[in-house]
């Protein structure tokens, strides 16, 4: 082989071997990038109970305990408001108002966006004083009465999957600004943590 031969040879393999190094390169430094970009996480890394996929809330009845003003539970759905639910039937005992003081605080913890969201407590089977006992008790937290087997049929939709027994009963509801259930908590859940949850939620929402 002429020495000509061999420098060519020599050449081609070196220019090979470049461009193998240089797709090494741009592999390494892309395959993150688009990693990150085709990545879509299965689950939402949360605290409370997400729901998946979210449910849209079928209507509901509701008469102000204050006021007696009827309305309907779409009637507050707002593009920028938020709601915090709260539901019991037929009593509501510790872990009940626990909830609703949950509702309460973590709207209080919210400060200046605090006027996007709602704190709604909505039962049925209590009397008219002990509904306006609580409601006074956890002002601004709006309560509303429901009829009994409305209320007892429209409750299904919020059961979690894989959540049952005791677990269903006095939970804290999020619905988004369109009217749908988003998560749920158990009454002693920890509102520090739920508000971790919600700042996520608002934010993927925007």
């Amino acid at each position: 082989m002429s020495k000509q031969n061999v420098n060519q040879t020599l050449d081609s393999k070196t220019v090979f071997w470049n461009r193998v190094q240089l797709i090494a390169i741009f592999v390494v430094f892309l395959a993150p990038i688009v990693g990150a970009f085709l990545y879509k996480p299965s689950q939402f890394n949360n605290y409370g109970d997400l729901y998946t996929p979210v449910r849209e809330l079928s209507e509901l009845s509701l008469v102000d305990v204050n006021t007696a003003y009827t309305s309907k539970l779409s009637d507050y759905a707002d593009e920028d408001m938020w709601l915090f639910l709260v539901v019991a039937q037929g009593k509501c005992g510790t872990a009940c108002e626990q909830s609703i003081l949950n509702s309460r605080q973590l709207r209080a913890m919210q400060g200046k966006h605090l006027e996007r969201l709602r704190s709604v407590f909505v039962y049925s089977g209590l009397s008219i004083d002990v509904a306006r006992d609580l409601a006074k008790k956890y002002q601004p937290v709006e309560v509303y009465a429901a009829d009994a087997n409305e209320l007892a049929q429209w409750a299904t939709q919020l059961a979690p999957e894989n959540i049952d027994g005791d677990d269903l009963v006095d939970r804290f509801y999020i619905v988004d600004s369109r009217g749908l259930l988003m998560i749920s908590y158990p009454s002693d859940a920890e509102p520090k943590y739920i508000n971790k949850d919600l700042k996520r939620l608002l934010k993927s929402r925007r």
